[in-house]
Parts: C-alpha cells; sequence; structure tokens
C-alpha cells in the first residue's frame, strides 16, 4: 500500500503566485496534488503554465457530482477549501470532514459588522459542520476565525506566499543596476477601491515640486480608460510576469494604497525584489513584510493628507537610505516562501479532527 499522501486543493480564482506554491507542494517527495479553481480573471489574464508535479482542473463546465467523483477518485488524505462561497466545494467538505482534515481558508479581515457576526453567530451549525482546521494569510485574519470556533492549535498563518525565487532573482539583478531615474511604481487593478484616484491625484499635486519622480502604473479595470493623463504618470496596462521585471528592476519605491485589501501578496514581492514600499494600512501584508521607518510608510487608508506626506518623505530621502530600507524590505521579505507554504500544508496532515 502506497505511503504517499493526497492532496487536494478547492481553489477560488487562481493568481500567478499561489502557482508557485502549488509547484512546491506538488514537488515534495510523497505528495500527490490535485488543484480544482475557478475561471481566469478577465482583469488579470495571466498565462497559465502547466506542470508535471501536480494536477490542474477548472470546474467551469464540472457539476458538483463531476467535483465529487475527481476529489473521491484522487483518494484524499487532505482537503483544502477557498471559503465558504462555492456551495459544490462545500458539498465536498461535507463529505470528508469526519474522515479526514478539511481545511477552511479564508482572508477576511475581522471588522466586527453584522455579516461577520452572523457567521460567528451560525458558525457552530453551518462552518464548524464542514471544516476541522483554518489557513489564514496573517494575523488580521486570525482574529476572525477564532471568533468562528476554531482552537489555536487548529489555525495556521502564511495563506499567500509570492513566489520569492522569481522576485530573489530581480532583487539580485537591481543590486547591479544603476537606476538614472526615480521611479514610483504601481501595480493592481484600475478600480476606485484599489485607491489609484487618490494615488493619481496626489502624485500630480506634488510633481511640480519633484518633477524627477515618475509613477508607472501597471494594471486593468474598469477606470483604465479614465486613467490620469500626466506627462510623469506612465499606464502600462496588464503584464505578464516577464514583462514586469524590467519596470520593477529600474524601481524606485513601490506603493500600494487600496481602501480595501485583505492582504496584497504583490507588497510581499515587491518586498522580495528590494523595494522600499509606501501601503495603507488596510493592507494586511504591512503586518508580515513593512515595518515602518526601516523599510517603508504606513498611512491610514483614505487619509489624502497622510499619504501625501509618504510621497514626500519618500521623495526626500537620500539614495543610500533608499537602498538600506530596500534591503531591510528584502529581509523581511524571507519570512514566508512557497517552500514555507508547502510545509504547512503538509502539517495540515496532523490536525487533530476529533478536537476543534
Amino acid at each position: 500500500m502506497s505511503s504517499d499522501k493526497s492532496i487536494v486543493i478547492l481553489y477560488s480564482e487562481l493568481a500567478g503566485y499561489v502557482l508557485s506554491c502549488f509547484e512546491a507542494l506538488g514537488k515534495t517527495p510523497g505528495v500527490n496534488l490535485l488543484v480544482v479553481h475557478w475561471p481566469i480573471k478577465t482583469e488579470a489574464p495571466f498565462r497559465l503554465p502547466t506542470s508535471s508535479n501536480f494536477k490542474l482542473r477548472g470546474r467551469s463546465n464540472m457539476s458538483r457530482e463531476d467535483i465529487i467523483t475527481i476529489v473521491d477518485n484522487a483518494h484524499p488524505d487532505l482537503v483544502i477549501v477557498s471559503g465558504w462561497m462555492d456551495e459544490d466545494y462545500l458539498a465536498v467538505a461535507k463529505i470528508y470532514k469526519s474522515q479526514i482534515p478539511v481545511v477552511l481558508t479564508i482572508d477576511n479581515h475581522w471588522v466586527g459588522n453584522l455579516k461577520q457576526w452572523f457567521a460567528v453567530v451560525t458558525a457552530p451549525i453551518f462552518i464548524k459542520r464542514l471544516f476541522n482546521c483554518a489557513w489564514v494569510p496573517g494575523v488580521p485574519q486570525t482574529t476572525y476565525v477564532k471568533k468562528l470556533g476554531f482552537a489555536s492549535n487548529n489555525i495556521k498563518n502564511g495563506f499567500y506566499s509570492a513566489d520569492t525565487t522569481l522576485f530573489n532573482n530581480i532583487y539580485r539583478k537591481r543590486e547591479k543596476t544603476t537606476r538614472s531615474k526615480k521611479k514610483l511604481l504601481y501595480i493592481g487593478r484600475y478600480l476606485e477601491l484599489k485607491g489609484i484616484i487618490e494615488l493619481w491625484d496626489t502624485f500630480m499635486k506634488l510633481s511640480p515640486e519633484y518633477p524627477e519622480w515618475e509613477l508607472h502604473c501597471v494594471g486593468a479595470g474598469e477606470l483604465y480608460e479614465e486613467r490620469a493623463s500626466h506627462p510623469q504618470i506612465f499606464h502600462h496596462d496588464f503584464l505578464q510576469p516577464n514583462e514586469l521585471t524590467p519596470l520593477i528592476e529600474t524601481a524606485t519605491a513601490f506603493v500600494m494604497p487600496s481602501q480595501i485589501e485583505p492582504w496584497g501578496v504583490v507588497l510581499h514581492e515587491m518586498a522580495a525584489a528590494g523595494l522600499p514600499l509606501i501601503a495603507s494600512d488596510a493592507v494586511g501584508a504591512t503586518t508580515m513584510f513593512l515595518n515602518p521607518g526601516e523599510n517603508g510608510w504606513i498611512y491610514p487608508s483614505g487619509n489624502i493628507s497622510a499619504l501625501f506626506n509618504s510621497f514626500k518623505e519618500l521623495f526626500n530621502t537620500s539614495d543610500s537610505d533608499l537602498d538600506q530600507m530596500g534591503r531591510k524590505s528584502h529581509q523581511l521579505a524571507s519570512r514566508l516562501t512557497p517552500e514555507i507554504w508547502a510545509e504547512t500544508a503538509q502539517n495540515f496532515l496532523l490536525c487533530n479532527k476529533l478536537k476543534n
């Protein structure tokens, strides 16, 4: 009888970074990995690579019975489920919860609104009936899953990781790159909730005082056709990871002004690449990868004057201090890697499903 462990992940919307985590888990000796996933987002149409280390199945044309059959044929020892929004995934969780560890993953911060309190009240008859354990990105989400009734020993952090190998390579290239221009980089969707309008407005107000700085924006979304027109603002649309590399190599700093951002893996990516960071306090990843005064600035989300002041401080920082901040970012980024992610996933095989 084989001692290999079968892990099934029922995932929502794939992103490029998570594939590096699947790859790290899939190539682990003794692990067989199957991932079922939702269709690719049209706003972030990255090319889906193939891998010999895990099986990837799109669920767009699958019925509930199809998904149950595919999972059953995998003979899982562990099932990991993205949230509780997919009723077909929940049907799988219900089948296996009493047999093996079934892990809930969520990235919501605890904010104490009516919807979250309803989830807390109904958790014993809904959520805990389906899941033994919980896997969250970090501290902002841990409070929530504890309120849902998960014991501390059945909760793990680190659910989102950047492809650190890719961005560590960019960091090494940046160390050898001479940057002749000051470039502030934004990577994200062109949506109001991403704070992109206040980003443009704030940059344009400061541009006359700091004409050497450029703002480079990468992404797609509903506001792209209404994008700011300014000689120092450059729009690059959506780029594949390999197309992004030259921009990151020549960037001076990175900004993430989101109004809502449960985690924000791109902050981890830019930290690994060695960029000083500016981010709003709505970005969950700041709790792990941004230490104010060491590698960047955190400002209250939606506070335009605070964003303005953060920009001024960045623009007035010397090159040597910016380099030091970049090195600190790179150091902090090593807290989480796809290999650590894969190890955490395997640790859930030991999740005590009888005491939760």
